[in-house]
């Protein structure tokens, strides 16, 4: 049985003595956004969350709708102080009242550190500022800050002090199908009092107004769940520790209305000396104690789970106290002093006194609050307890059932999995750091290649073959693709889908559950880093969002058959915003050369650049190769010669710095006849782009090689080109387009051997024993001896003089071609040391995309300052009217100077003379925030901050590169 403060010591300890620690702080009170998925909740660095920075209702689901479900949350925590007891919330519902001030305690007033960390920026916390800090996020939009209870101003005056805390909060958001309607909240209370604090309790207090709740509106119903089992589709569901929210009533102008629910996952630990209070054979005060575990339990089950985390190290594996009390209370009938929500979170009924921790049966409509609560438990200096609560929200049949049960109990199960997982569940790669760089009348988006090599975190839950978990279909490395999506307001509902990229690795799939305007589509079109936008006009913003998507298999199981289900996962969409503008005036655009080092002449053509980031170009060089092939896979030939599986080739590029080394790389496993492109990652400001079609052979009879010349002593009249089938030999992968030069070698004085070099790559060949078969296909790459052209052929790397029939050498093989000696017949005659034959690429057949090198010359971009211009600066619009395209407001007033140089001062008159206002125009090379172009805004206010009258103004551009005088109006 828990241990319960008894009542008549809560009640007669009421707060006598006021001695404090006062901090004086005057630190930055933050709000932010969640808005990853489809729950677009606020949050503070104060106490409060799901209210606004206008103090309004601040959850609102779905994302976009403005249909809200809280219109104020907080915690509580109470503990008793000698004879004192004492409350710090972070949200009062009856006023709105927070008892906490951002930041440390130690820390400066004013520092500007104590905000809100909201992944991705700003993100991380810095490390030397808050050590406790993550560094890393966990789901796709991560939010961290810390707070604390010392400063007295900011408690309610004449009922509390401070207590002694610093928390440190963190929110988790994923945008996953299975977890979009679901974030989580989570505290780490932190003793730093200095001594020991007892008889703690917890809690998170909720005011959810579903909708409008003011005056005769008020229609919520609340009701808890302890713990209870459902069956639903066959299957028991345990929930417990819930609390949710909903109603029967109507919402004006909503399509629908939901219930929220919130599940008190974590709460502090109940660890008792001598008990085992979770039936696992571990007693209580070694559940946290990995020596005890190392000592006393078998390996296999450190980890019971199998989610990675051992248990002394897994929350949900050690006893907690969950949901001691959860308490119900509306506008009229509130606790709001320290005393009456101590008694409160206690689980007691502060009007009466009696002893009822679970208000759970549902009480008739009223403007519902509710507090869900853990206690009693101390907290020795320094020391932490943690709690985390998931919040979910979800639709239910309305007028078919009374209750939202079901439909809550359906998500409170994924809500459980991923807590019990310890985070790790399937999910999509992490989107690409987005870079958008403005333009005149484009904008083009580059982004970074990190998604492509990120391993999928639920790897490591079913990837141990030991695991009870383990899934062998399940792939670590399983990025599949790039979207790239485009909104006039970053707002869920407005997003459109420019394109779609996937990698060309014989992975095709369509999503038929989704439109076909937005379904996630893999279809090998190749992989790109960049996309221009020139639907888009000057002087407009436009959010930009690259989404990264996988491909992975999990294990299903249906009656006695198991199979590798494939599933796919995108990641959120998170808005970048940006205005297309003119350029500088002064600005010279740089340029691209190229020119090819080695291979077929063809590779060159393969090959593209662009300069997609023209300031952040540089003197400078980069390379591109393309690497010798290797099998992938091939085809098979059944019974009656029909081609039953076709080949496909593996090709590798590479993106190199000046210096040869490998800035990124790329690989193709490709069909014959299939295309491709691949954008290398941005390199100093320039893309360099593949695009090829491999060979489309014909499945016949073909001459690979259109001649030889022989420099030497053998007769060139016994030497012949062989026609070759390369269907009906998995070789054809290895044709590269290129002639070869062959030099006879003596080994031990006697000529028999030869080296091969590629006459366009300059590489020599190896020798490879290649039987022209299946079973060698991944040998093809190479040259070699044989006596046959068929298959089995007996491969060598010396000539065969003698013999017989069946194994003299007949034919030199090289890369999918053979070269028939003395005519197909056994050879007799032996070159001479250092004869040079050199074999022709027939022209007829592109070359595969390998073995070859194409070089790129950057000529950077840069602001010319040693000339004049003659200026074209105009204002837009002119005339200036306060309702334009670009202007829908009148209380949002902007017009533009374009054509401007890079720097300059633009200086605004009346018509009589008199400065209204001095702009200061200044570009920011090398980096996209804050990157002024040729363009610069004004908000029609003067330099004592008053809005212009209509008329004719003067304005005068002076720069070191020109200088201007023009007219333009406004009209008011």
């Amino acid at each position: 049985m828990k241990r319960i403060v008894t009542l008549s010591l809560i009640l007669t300890v009421i707060a006598f003595g006021r001695s404090a620690i006062s901090v004086p702080q005057n630190r930055p009170f933050d709000l932010k956004l969640h808005n990853i998925n489809n729950v677009e909740m606020w949050v503070s660095n104060f106490g409060k969350f799901g209210q606004t920075k206008q103090g309004n209702a601040g959850l609102f689901w779905p994302k976009g709708s403005g249909q809200n479900y809280i219109f104020g949350a907080g915690s509580w925590f109470g503990t008793i102080d000698g004879t004192d007891t004492l409350v710090t919330i972070g949200y009062g519902p009856h006023g709105g009242e927070t008892e906490y001030t951002p930041g440390l305690k130690d820390m400066s007033s004013g520092d500007p550190n104590a905000i809100i960390f909201l992944y991705p920026s700003p993100w991380p916390p810095p490390p030397d500022v808050f050590p406790m800090a993550p560094q890393t996020t966990k789901s796709h939009q991560d939010s961290w800050c810390a707070y604390n209870d010392l400063d007295i101003n900011n408690h309610v005056p004449g009922d509390t002090r401070p207590i002694g805390l610093e928390v440190y909060q963190t929110v988790y958001a994923w945008n996953l199908t299975t977890t979009k309607d679901i974030i989580f909240i989570r505290y780490e209370l932190k003793n730093v009092s200095g001594k020991k604090l007892t008889n703690c309790y917890f809690g998170v207090c909720t005011d959810n107004d579903i909708g409008n709740e003011a005056g005769t509106n008020a229609n919520d119903i609340i009701s808890g769940i302890v713990i209870d089992t459902f069956i639903i589709d066959g299957e028991p569901i345990v929930v417990d520790n819930l609390g949710y929210q909903w109603q029967t009533a109507d919402e004006p102008l909503w399509d629908d209305v939901g219930a929220i629910g919130f599940d008190y996952l974590q709460s502090p630990w109940d660890l008792k000396e001598g008990q085992d209070k979770d039936d696992d054979g571990i007693p209580d005060q070694y559940e946290r104690d990995s020596a005890y575990y190392a000592q006393n339990v078998p390996p296999a089950q450190w980890d019971v789970d199998s989610d990675g985390t051992p248990d002394w190290r897994d929350p949900s594996e050690i006893p907690q106290m969950g949901m001691t009390a959860f308490k119900r209370f509306t506008l009229n009938l509130e606790p709001n002093k320290d005393n009456e929500r101590y008694v409160t979170l206690a689980g007691y009924n502060f009007k009466t006194g009696e002893h009822t921790p679970y208000d759970t049966v549902p009480p008739q409509p009223d403007d519902q609050r509710f507090l869900q609560c853990s206690g009693p438990f101390e907290l020795e200096p320094d020391s932490i307890a943690i709690v985390l609560v998931g919040i979910m929200l979800t639709y239910w049949p309305r007028g078919i059932v009374e209750r939202p049960d079901t439909a809550l109990a359906k998500i409170d199960q994924t809500v459980q999995f991923i807590y019990d997982m310890n985070w790790l569940l399937p999910g999509p790669p992490p989107p690409p750091k987005l870079t958008c760089v403005p333009g005149d009348n484009k904008i083009t988006l580059i982004w970074d290649n990190s998604p492509e090599s990120a391993p999928d975190p639920y790897y490591d839950v079913v990837g141990n073959p030991s695991s009870p978990n383990y899934d062998p279909f399940y792939k670590k490395y399983d990025f599949e693709g790039y979207r790239i999506w485009k909104s006039q307001t970053g707002k869920t509902g407005t997003w459109g889908l420019l394109a779609s990229y996937d990698l060309t690795n014989g992975i095709t799939f369509k999503d038929t559950t989704m439109p076909d305007s937005i379904a996630l589509e893999a279809k090998e079109s190749g992989i790109v880093h960049s996309f221009v936008d020139t639907d888009v006009r000057n002087g407009f913003n436009y959010y930009y969002a690259v989404t990264a998507f996988d491909y992975n298999f999990v294990k299903t199981i249906e009656g006695i058959d198991t199979f590798p289900k494939p599933i796919w996962f995108e990641s959120g969409l998170t808005g970048v915003s940006a205005s297309p503008r003119r350029d500088p005036v002064n600005l010279v655009n740089g340029s691209l050369s190229k020119n090819l080092i080695s291979g077929n002449a063809k590779l060159s053509e393969y090959t593209k650049g662009d300069i997609v980031y023209p300031l952040a170009t540089e003197n400078d060089s980069c390379f591109v190769k393309f690497a010798p092939p290797k099998i992938d896979s091939f085809f098979e030939i059944d019974t009656t010669g029909q081609i039953v599986k076709r080949f496909r080739g593996g090709y590798a590029s590479y993106l190199l710095d000046k210096n040869k080394n490998a800035v990124d790389s790329a690989s193709f496993h490709m069909n014959f006849g299939a295309s491709t492109i691949h954008e290398f990652v941005p390199y100093k400001g320039m893309i360099a782009k593949i695009s090829f079609v491999l060979p489309n052979i014909p499945n016949e009879q073909i001459e690979v090689f259109s001649g030889v010349e022989v420099e030497g002593t053998y007769p060139e009249s016994l030497l012949k080109v062989e026609r070759v089938n390369l269907y009906t030999s998995p070789a054809a992968w290895t044709y590269r387009g290129n002639d070869y030069e062959i030099i006879w070698k003596a080994v031990d004085g006697v000529v028999k051997t030869v080296v091969v070099i590629d006459k366009c790559s300059g590489d020599t060949v190896p020798f490879t024993p290649y039987t022209n078969n299946v079973t060698t296909a991944d040998r093809a790459n190479g040259w070699c001896f044989t006596n046959t052209k068929n298959v089995n052929w007996t491969p060598s790397d010396t000539l065969r003089l003698t013999g017989g029939v069946a194994v003299t050498t007949k034919f030199l093989y090289i890369n999918g071609g053979l070269l028939a000696l003395n005519r197909g017949t056994s050879m007799t005659q032996r070159p001479s040391a250092s004869d040079v034959w050199t074999v022709y690429a027939n022209p007829k057949y592109p070359p595969a995309p390998v073995c070859g090198i194409v070089k790129f010359a950057i000529t950077p971009a840069y602001l010319r300052t040693d000339t004049t211009y003659t200026l074209n600066v105009k204002v837009v619009p002119n005339p200036y009217i306060v309702h334009n395209e670009w202007q829908q407001s009148s209380l949002i007033r902007r017009l533009k100077f374009i054509n401007l140089p890079s720097e300059c001062t633009v200086r605004i008159f009346t018509i009589n003379g008199d400065l209204v206002k001095t702009i200061i125009h200044k570009s920011t090379i090398g980096s996209v925030q804050g990157d002024a172009g040729g363009d610069e805004w004004w908000d029609l206010l003067t330099e004592n901050r008053q809005l212009v009258a209509s008329g004719v103004y003067v304005f005068h551009v002076d720069s070191k590169v020109g200088q201007q005088v023009g007219k333009f109006v406004v009209i008011r």
